[in-house]
């Protein structure tokens, strides 16, 4: 019975601390992609001008009218509050990024930590460029390199439950191939 109890506090702690906090094992609050601005200025601006820093603003009513009748939505809906429009339009859903509870603006659109990360752990690390072991060190916090496109890219753009997944895969990007992975932050 005693060791019951025991598993039963665990578990209540661990529940406690992954609903107060944001964030169980492995799972890391986000900050937003201002922060990332500071060191890496040009993959900051080129995102900023990217459709994915913009594609929260494409669920306004509308917005982009020819697409959504194109997936059989009506257009003058507004989108922003579905909830089955969020795991691709905003960052971090339901992994301690954006929520209908805290909506910061930051967290609008596929920012940097859909692909790498919630950075809240692995932000200071990542700055100290003469930590020992930093590879490590930045694994063990979080920090995601994604070079294997078609599972960053692709819970997306690949989505089955998404509404364009009957159109065919855009030919020119292959996702998986991480030279155009590491080429994708600078538009051209």
């Amino acid at each position: 019975m005693r060791r019951f109890a025991t598993t039963l506090t665990v578990c209540a702690i661990a529940f406690a601390l992954t609903s107060s906090s944001g964030y169980a094992l492995g799972r890391f609050n986000y900050v937003g992609s201002e922060a990332c601005k500071q060191c890496h200025k040009e993959i900051y601006n080129s995102w900023k001008n990217s459709i994915h820093a913009k594609v929260y603003d494409i669920l306004k009513p509308g917005v982009r009218p020819e697409k959504k009748k194109e997936a059989s939505f009506d257009p003058k809906i507004d989108f922003r509050l579905d909830k089955s429009c969020m795991r691709c339009h905003v960052t971090g859903w339901d992994q301690g990024g954006f929520s209908f509870e805290n909506p910061a603006d930051e967290l609008k659109g596929v920012g940097c930590e859909d692909c790498h990360g919630g950075a809240e752990k692995w932000m200071r690390p990542h700055q100290n460029k003469k930590l020992k072991n930093r590879k490590r060190k930045l694994k063990q916090t979080g920090l995601v390199k994604p070079f294997k496109g078609i599972t960053v890219c692709g819970k997306c753009h690949a989505n089955v439950n998404a509404p364009f997944k009957d159109r065919p895969r855009n030919q020119e990007r292959d996702w998986t191939d991480p030279k155009w992975v590491e080429t994708y932050h600078i538009l051209k």
